[in-house]
């Protein structure tokens, strides 16, 4: 294992940047797709806020049939899921209800917007994506819930926290982050969208898994970063029998991560149905909120 510390050894808090006057706060979607995962993306969604001084609204997005424009198929799908899971109508109210009652548990909660947005689920998203800086989305769940990720991901392209499946969060998420670095676009896109949830992290870990014997990615990455303005301890790990995503998280625990921060797949949503295995194996088995932007 070779380490190359970017900071002085006795530094490692990255001061937030002082926004300038008149400039826009982040905006933060917690998008609530399922009743299940609902208070878990609400809580990462409050810390995430309260982070960078954002300002948060709370979205139901999910399928509705009657409204919905799309092929026979789909719409007999989404009419049989009501012989399992409800109505749409029933739906949202459950996570209304779970909404409602998490906005009563914590004062000042009662300010968050709550929207609803109930038909075809891709035009939702790209609805709620457009100004939103920061989606906050469940990983797994009901098929609303796999539906929004997927069109988040390859649709709209835009930066998303992922919590673990119905865990709250404890903590901040930023106290240590795990970056997982390879000099690709994915993760640069992913970085400069997170710059100023980046900016905020207690301390920065980046991790380069199976570099060159030039040090190649782990050079990229001090380039990088410094370009950013952003301090950082940069180390390259072997993953050995494992596969990537298992070394990175294996690693992550190690050092006590509080997040991990991503890329989302390489490539086009076909290829990525065969080839996207990192991505996909982090978001199954990582027990720590994810940070991603394909």
């Amino acid at each position: 294992m070779t380490l190359s510390d970017t900071l002085p050894p006795e530094e490692d808090i990255n001061p937030g940047p002082v926004r300038a006057a008149g400039s826009r706060a982040s905006t933060i979607v917690v998008v609530l797709p399922d009743a299940d995962t609902a208070q878990a993306c609400l809580d990462l969604g409050e810390i995430a806020a309260v982070a960078v001084g954002g300002a948060i609204a709370a979205v139901h997005i999910g399928a509705d049939p009657t409204k919905m424009i799309a092929d026979s198929e789909e719409i007999n799908l989404q009419f049989l899921r009501e012989r399992y899971e409800g109505t749409a109508k029933e739906r949202v109210s459950r996570i209304k209800s779970v909404f409602d009652q998490w906005t009563r548990a914590k004062a000042g909660r009662d300010k968050i917007v709550w929207r609803d947005c109930t038909g075809d689920v891709d035009q939702c998203v790209t609805h709620e994506s457009e100004t939103a800086d920061l989606l906050v989305v469940p990983r797994t769940g009901s098929l609303d819930a796999r539906d929004v990720i997927h069109s988040i991901l390859f649709r709209e392209h835009k930066l998303c926290l992922l919590p673990t499946y119905r865990q709250s969060v404890a903590g901040n998420f930023l106290d240590h982050v795990l970056v997982a670095w390879k000099p690709e676009d994915n993760i640069r896109r992913t970085l400069e969208a997170a710059a100023n949830w980046l900016a905020h992290a207690h301390k920065i870990t980046v991790v380069c898994v199976d570099d060159d014997k030039q040090g190649s990615a782990e050079a990229a990455a001090v380039e990088q970063f410094s370009r950013m303005g952003i301090r950082t301890t940069t180390v390259a790990i072997r993953s050995g029998p494992e596969s990537v995503a298992d070394a990175l998280i294996g690693y992550a625990a190690s050092i006590g991560a509080t997040c991990i921060v991503a890329g989302a797949y390489r490539h086009g949503e076909l290829v990525e149905m065969v080839w996207g295995q990192v991505t996909r194996q982090l978001i199954a088995h990582a027990q720590l909120p994810l940070l991603m932007m394909h």
